[in-house]
């Protein structure tokens, strides 16, 4: 739990000082800027950097912030809980004079905690021993003791290539899509110091994870057992964006009490600690269900920044001033976030254009990066390494906040036109409103006695517009009639709200009665019938059916009334035919806004166009679905529909993840499941193969199949979520290199997931965390726009791990980092490197290949590995052997490279070995199960077998007492001689 104030027993006495200089617990209304996740308070003397304080919003809401900058008289305060619903005038913030601080104890061990370190696990409070300031200071340099003790890991590839030293910083440098998080949980469970097992303990943290990370983190550290001698402190992706700063502080500080306090050795393992532009024009979803271009959401802000925004060379970054909330993903589903920064940049010449089976156009940047299937499940990939083929996540179900306008609302936008006529009753609620009122007036005086908008529509009696024209509501909100009339109207009417008439033509009888009998009873006008169809002749149901044909208003609508919607738009100018549902426009951007709302009943679609129309298409078990949904009235169509539920077949949209076959063949070697169980034997082999594609129906049986065999384990559950998970996939078609023809590229900051939706449901990234409070703060950018006192942040965190003299308890350290674009340069990796005794390399080629863990041991190095190894610590070959090993596996991979120019055919015997032994060192000795936990004599016996494959000449980094003492050939010989002697002695 943080504690923030008022002190308690316990707390350090730095605490007191703060008070003296600043009055603590004195309460500001002073904000002069409330700007992203930040504000300004003005008048402020004596605030500490990390003060804890306490923002007291208009509703009485108590939220917790901390001071980020503390200036002459004013602060500025990052609110946890976002700034939403503040304002300049009635917001109060109290300053506590105190930062930050944990309850500590041995309790903690065991105990699973959120990112401020409150439990989550359903176990009691944490009783403190003490209560220790989060910001702890790194070691000081002349207090350190050199590491020099080995911990082993249990992995080969770092045990004994790249040991890891007792008090040592040895990060991790991992990529988008490559296994860390297991790599991590494997870590923390085998991890120990041989002969010091019961004073070892492990502190994980892992931060802006999804709900799916975060219960595999619990399931591994609970069933392993691993929890006895842990904490495991949980940050998720939708937590402030702030707590993931504190998070590792959190951690660290928890380690410092287990290690210099209570005499323990500690690894800490915090992972992960880690731009993309489009074109304006693009359009973005909100959670609300608008449909937003991207410039406008970009350029609202930048023109209501109150300094014009950041400006860095040709980019401009400002703080998001909408309210606009992006619906953002990948959590498997979707997920509702805030837009908290926006990015102007400077167009570059070219730009990439891509488009997709479904339909999907985008412009963006070269380096913008798209959500990519591939048989390890999504990866995130430049659109500059897109290629037709190529399949990317889009959401099948598009949910959001659902909402159904009242008729009021619908006319509200020309409130000065309109005019209610009030019910008898309402003179006497109200008193002084008599005789009709304008619109606008009638909605104040209706929502001083009631908030209801159900009970403001009971006290109307019908609505005017000027004349003899009379609407009286049925019902204070559309019904599923009046949406299907809606329908009706979008696709085969006219709306005129100029002349005030409503018209809807088409031959078929039983349209036509619905149209007039549903405007009839709702609304209680006249329908005229004319030459050319129907007609209402009213300007109140003009501005009505001018909001409700409108796809983007029918978005926001409850499933039946989009549902009820589109069935009056295919009856009116729809098809059924060939097992498929055609709905036909002349406008490409209605046509986009159809695909939308059939995603919003979970059904995707393609876009076509011939000679200036554009078309629809559902296709396959979709358009069965899709036809058996729709309350269509059209009596053809209607049988049509009724006729599709036989001859389905599938589309290219019903297609799986391809890392469901590879999943699958992993479980059933796991479990000894045959194919024969599941179905067709040469069906589940063309699937694990990749040369077949699972459909969705075809997956879930495979699934229950499997269920029945092995039951409801945990990969059954993963093959379920992957067969009937909320996404599809889109099939790239066209990847094209574009001169661009505007002035800007456009990008928000969404968080905590930094992903949006675009276009017909694409999930694509955007701008990265660790700007927005830098950009916030107006701070001048360092390298990419990351604040240029980034290393001494990153430092301020790895500084803390070390050994200190006369101080028996340890703290070593793994942070486990994503390179952007696998971009070692990246500054958080590039500045880590600098701080940090080597590094941990994932191979995304090795992963490919299937080897787990992918660690690419030649870019991979442990600085202290020299100083905690050998003759008393791991054995005596253990430095001769690594350095052999690396030797040959460098030259192996040497030559592979060259066999791709001229072919395997053209080596020397000597060059096949040393191929071969590549070959096998990564199967064997990199590869790993990923519950396998080596020991050290384990690894360096594998690594011996493995030298085996090469002459011994070639061995010319060990010497020939080691290579008499441990080589297979005469450790062979010596095992048999010894048995030998044995037996003697036995028989004398």
């Amino acid at each position: 739990m943080i504690i923030g104030a008022p002190p308690r027993r316990g707390c350090s006495p730095v605490a007191e000082s703060e008070r003296e200089e600043h009055e603590a617990g004195k309460v500001y209304s002073t904000i002069s800027e409330v700007s992203g996740p930040l504000m300004v308070v003005e008048g402020v003397e004596g605030a500490k950097y990390g003060e804890v304080v306490e923002v007291e919003t208009p509703t009485g809401e108590t939220r917790t912030g901390t001071v980020l900058e503390a200036r002459r008289d004013a602060a500025v305060v990052q609110v946890f809980e976002g700034t939403s619903g503040l304002d300049t005038t009635s917001t109060r913030v109290r300053f506590t004079g105190e930062t930050f601080k944990i309850p500590v104890s041995m309790d903690l061990l065991g105990r699973i905690l959120d990112g401020k370190g409150e439990p989550i696990d359903g176990g009691p409070e944490i009783v403190p021993e003490d209560e220790r300031d989060i910001y702890g200071s790194p070691i000081n340099p002349a207090a350190r003791k050199y590491p020099s003790d080995f911990i082993q890991t249990g992995i080969s590839a770092i045990d004994g290539m790249n040991t890891l030293v007792r008090g040592q910083k040895l990060p991790i440098f991992s990529g988008s899509g490559l296994p860390h998080n297991e790599l991590a949980a494997q870590i923390a469970r085998q991890a120990t110091v041989p002969g010091e097992e019961s004073e070892f303990a492990v502190v994980f943290a892992a931060m802006g994870i999804t709900h799916e990370e975060a219960a595999f983190f619990r399931r591994e550290f609970e069933e392993t057992g691993a929890l006895d001698r842990a904490v495991l402190l949980l940050n998720l992706a939708d937590d402030p964006a702030m707590e993931r700063l504190i998070t590792p502080r959190v951690a660290l500080t928890i380690a410092e009490y287990l290690a210099f306090d209570q005499d323990m050795h500690v690894l800490v393992i915090l992972t992960d600690m880690t731009n993309y532009c489009f074109a304006p024009g693009t359009r973005v979803i909100t959670a609300s269900g608008d449909v937003l271009e991207i410039d406008e959401i970009v350029e609202k802000a930048v023109e209501t920044a109150a300094d014009g925004g950041l400006r860095e060379g040709s980019t401009e970054i400002t703080v998001g001033t909408t309210d606009v909330r992006t619906l953002a993903s990948w959590d498997g589903d979707l997920t509702s976030n805030d837009v908290v920064a926006v990015e102007k940049i400077e167009a570059p010449d070219r730009a990439v254009r891509v488009r997709t089976r479904s339909g999907a156009e985008m412009v963006v940047s070269e380096d913008h990066k798209f959500l990519v299937d591939t048989e390890d499940g999504p990866e995130m990939v430049e659109a500059s390494e897109l290629k037709p083929g190529d399949e990317l996540y889009s959401v099948r179900e598009l949910k959001v906040s659902e909402r159904v306008p009242t008729y009021l609302e619908l006319l509200l936008e020309a409130e000065d036109e309109f005019y209610v006529h009030p019910t008898e009753g309402f003179e006497e609620v109200v008193p002084g409103a008599e005789g009709c009122q304008e619109l606008s007036e009638f909605a104040r005086l209706a929502t001083t006695v009631t908030e209801s908008v159900e009970e403001v529509m009971e006290y109307v009696d019908y609505v005017t517009a000027g004349g003899k024209e009379r609407v009286k509501f049925t019902s204070p909100r559309p019904t599923e009639d009046v949406m299907y009339v809606a329908g009706l109207v979008a696709s085969d009417g006219t709306v005129d709200t100029d002349r005030g008439f409503v018209m809807f033509s088409n031959t078929e009888k039983e349209l036509l009665s619905a149209f007039e009998e549903v405007v009839t009873e709702e609304f209680g006008v006249e329908v005229v019938e004319t030459d050319d169809g129907l007609r209402v002749n009213s300007r109140v149901l003009a501005w009505v059916f001018g909001k409700l044909a409108d796809p983007k208003t029918v978005l926001k609508m409850p499933r039946e009334l989009v549902a009820a919607y589109l069935a009056g738009y295919v009856d009116g100018d729809g098809h059924l035919r060939d097992g498929e549902v055609v709905i036909t426009t002349i406008d490409r951007e209605r046509a986009e806004d159809l695909q939308l709302l059939l995603k919003r009943l979970g059904v995707p679609s393609a876009l076509r166009e011939r000679d200036g129309v554009y078309d629809v298409v559902v296709s396959g078990y979709d358009a069965a679905e899709l036809a058996g949904e729709l309350p269509l009235r059209h009596p053809e169509k209607a049988k049509t529909a009724a006729s599709m539920s036989s001859g389905r077949r599938s589309s290219k949209f019903d297609r799986v993840s391809r890392r469901f076959g590879k999943l699958l063949r992993e479980v059933r070697e796991k479990y000894g499941v045959r194919a024969s169980d599941l179905g067709s034997s040469s069906t589940i082999s063309g699937i694990e193969s990749g040369e077949r594609r699972a459909t969705r129906r075809l997956a879930l049986r495979i699934v229950e199949r499997l269920e029945e065999v092995i039951g409801d384990v945990e990969e059954v559950r993963e093959l379920r979520e992957l067969a009937a998970g909320n996404y599809v996939l889109d099939e790239v078609v066209e990847v094209e290199i574009v001169e661009y023809g505007h002035d800007y590229l456009y990008d928000v900051t969404v968080i905590p997931d930094h992903t949006l939706i675009v276009e017909n449901g694409i999930i694509t990234s955007n701008c990265e965390a660790l700007r927005e409070i830098s950009a916030a703060r107006n701070e001048v950018p360092g390298r990419r726009g990351y604040p240029g006192y980034m290393y001494t942040d990153l430092a301020t965190i790895y500084e803390r791990a070390g050994c200190i003299r006369g101080r028996k308890g340890t703290i070593t350290q793994m942070p486990i980092l994503t390179m952007p674009h696998d971009d070692i340069t990246h500054p958080i990796p590039d500045l880590t490197g600098y701080i940090t005794e080597g590094q941990i390399v994932l191979s995304r080629e090795l992963h490919r290949r299937g080897i787990y863990p992918p660690i690419d041991v030649l870019p991979s190095l442990s600085r202290l590995m020299d100083e905690g190894i050998g003759p008393g610590k791991t054995r005596e070959d253990h430095p001769d052997l690594a350095n052999q090993l690396y030797a040959a596996y460098a030259e192996g991979r040497d030559l592979r490279d060259l066999v791709a120019v001229v072919g395997e055919e053209a080596l020397t015997e000597r060059d096949r070995r040393y191929l071969k032994f590549a070959d096998e060192f990564e199967k064997r000795f990199v590869k790993q199960g990923r519950d396998e936990n080596r020991s050290i004599e384990e690894t360096l016996d594998l690594g011996w077998e493995l030298l085996a494959i090469l002459p011994i000449r070639e061995l010319k980094r060990v010497s020939d007492e080691l290579i008499e003492k441990y080589h297979p050939k005469y450790r062979g010989k010596r095992e048999e001689a010894e048995e030998s002697g044995e037996e003697e002695s036995g028989e004398e």
